[in-house]
């Protein structure tokens, strides 16, 4: 009888620490998660940013047509999440080079992402030949 009572303990014991286990490891995943979640955040973020400040430098290059060169400015996209672009216009006329950064620091990681623009054609239209994130 007193094997039964012994059987029973160590049964209880492997149960309960397999059932710790599994709860640790769905916690450790969800927290995971959330953080590779809010990453893709940040990074959609500054990619929006870098976009934005490319479209900025294609307006410039669209309301000028013979803008001097280098031309580099910066903006802040939103004060809330530090998300801020820059962007620098090389080259000259038809043949610019628009080199375009959005950075997002809400949490001090500093996310960035780049964007790279090639035009050849500018007058009434803009003629872009290549548009690419780049690292």
């Amino acid at each position: 009888m007193k094997q039964n009572g012994f059987v029973a303990l160590i049964t209880v014991i492997v149960v309960g620490a397999v059932a710790a286990a599994i709860a640790l490891v769905i916690l450790f995943a969800g927290v995971t998660s959330s953080k590779t979640s809010f990453t893709i955040t940040e990074s959609a973020q500054a990619k929006a940013a870098a976009n934005a400040c490319a479209e900025l430098a294609l307006a410039v290059i669209q309301a000028n047509t013979t803008v001097a060169t280098p031309a580099n400015y910066n903006y802040v996209v939103d004060n809330a999440t530090k998300s801020q672009c820059d962007y620098s216009i090389t080259g000259t006329s038809p043949n610019y080079s628009i080199t375009s950064t959005g950075t997002v620091d809400p949490t001090g990681k500093n996310m960035k992402k780049r964007v790279s623009i090639t035009l050849n054609r500018v007058g009434p239209t803009l003629n872009i030949s290549s548009w690419q994130e780049t690292p």
